[in-house]
C-alpha cells in the first residue's frame, strides 16, 4: 500500500463544490486509489452532549461509533474493475437502513445494499448513474438522520490523496 497524504474541507450542504472535485478527481484516476471521510463538524458543546462509551465499549459494544462518519471510496477500472462504494459507521443499531427509509433517507432505486450490520456499518454500491452530488448528499442525509444529537449544517470532509 503507498502513502497518502490528507486534507480537510469544511464545507456545508450549499457548498460542496471543493468536496466534489475531490470526488472527481479521485474518480479520474481510474486506480480506486484513496477515499473521503464525511462526519459532522461538532462544536465543544455538542461534544460535550454525547454519550461517553464505557473503557471496554468499544471492544465489546454492538455499535459503531456515536457519531456517524461516511465514506466514500472512488471505483477502479484497471485489470479488477471495483465500483465506487458508500460506507457509514454509526451507533445507531442493527437494521439502519429501515430507520432511514422512514426518516426520509431511503436507499435510492437501483443501489445495491452490500452491508447494514449494527457495528461495522452500512456499506452501499450506487448505480451506475448516480453522479457524485448524489452520493454526497445521500451520505449527509444519513449522517444527519443516524446522529443521536442535534447538529447544525457543518461537515468536515478528510480527503485522502495518494501521494
Amino acid at each position: 500500500m503507498g502513502s497518502f497524504s490528507s486534507e480537510t474541507i469544511d464545507f456545508t450542504t450549499g457548498d460542496t463544490d471543493a468536496v466534489l472535485r475531490q470526488m472527481e478527481a479521485l474518480a479520474q484516476r481510474g486506480d480506486g486509489s484513496g477515499w473521503i471521510n464525511i462526519g459532522p463538524g461538532l462544536r465543544e458543546d455538542q461534544i460535550e452532549k454525547l454519550p461517553r462509551p464505557s473503557p471496554l465499549g468499544g471492544w465489546f459494544s454492538g455499535r459503531g461509533p456515536v457519531v456517524p462518519m461516511a465514506t466514500w471510496t472512488p471505483p477502479s477500472t484497471g485489470r479488477s474493475p471495483s465500483p465506487t462504494l458508500l460506507g457509514v459507521q454509526h451507533g445507531s443499531g442493527p437494521k439502519a437502513l429501515n430507520r432511514l427509509r422512514e426518516a426520509g433517507a431511503p436507499l435510492p432505486d437501483r443501489w445495491r445494499k452490500i452491508q447494514d450490520h449494527a457495528k461495522n456499518g452500512i456499506v452501499v454500491q450506487p448505480s451506475a448513474e448516480a453522479s457524485h452530488q448524489e452520493m454526497l448528499q445521500w451520505l449527509l442525509k444519513v449522517c444527519w438522520a443516524l446522529c443521536p444529537i442535534d447538529v447544525e449544517d457543518h461537515w468536515l470532509a478528510e480527503v485522502h490523496l495518494p501521494d
